[in-house]
């Protein structure tokens, strides 16, 4: 089994563009990739909240960064994404709103913030 943050980069590697920690994005990564936030909680305690951000070079448009946020919600559908993991599982949800479009600093920069919820079926 891997660790619940290695079964979430897994699953977050799966949609065609590299998927980083947000704290860990290489130096000369180049776009289109995903970043997201992770933690950990355990069985019985309150979803957590994740953000995953997709970043497209401008010139993509806007049509390939919004396709790419609905492919991943298409992933998780209504019921969302059973990973396994040491020690158990987690589900991955559609948070809310599910994406929407995000200014960036830098206009040659497209980003789709996304919303994840995920509750951890772990004792850990």
């Amino acid at each position: 089994m891997a660790s619940k943050a290695a079964a979430f980069h897994a699953w977050a590697s799966g949609f065609g563009v590299p998927a980083y920690p947000a704290a860990s994005v290489p130096e000369r990564a180049r776009m289109p990739y995903l970043t997201y936030s992770f933690g950990s909680a355990a069985w019985g305690e309150q979803p957590f909240a994740v953000e995953a951000d997709l970043w497209y070079p401008a010139e993509s448009g806007e049509a390939a960064a919004n396709a790419k946020a609905e492919e991943i919600g298409a992933a998780l559908g209504s019921c969302g994404s059973v990973l396994r993991c040491d020690g158990g599982a987690m589900r991955v949800l559609r948070g809310s709103p599910f994406w929407q479009a995000a200014r960036d600093e830098d206009p040659a920069v497209l980003r789709r913030f996304i919303n994840l919820d995920i509750e951890f079926y772990t004792n850990d």
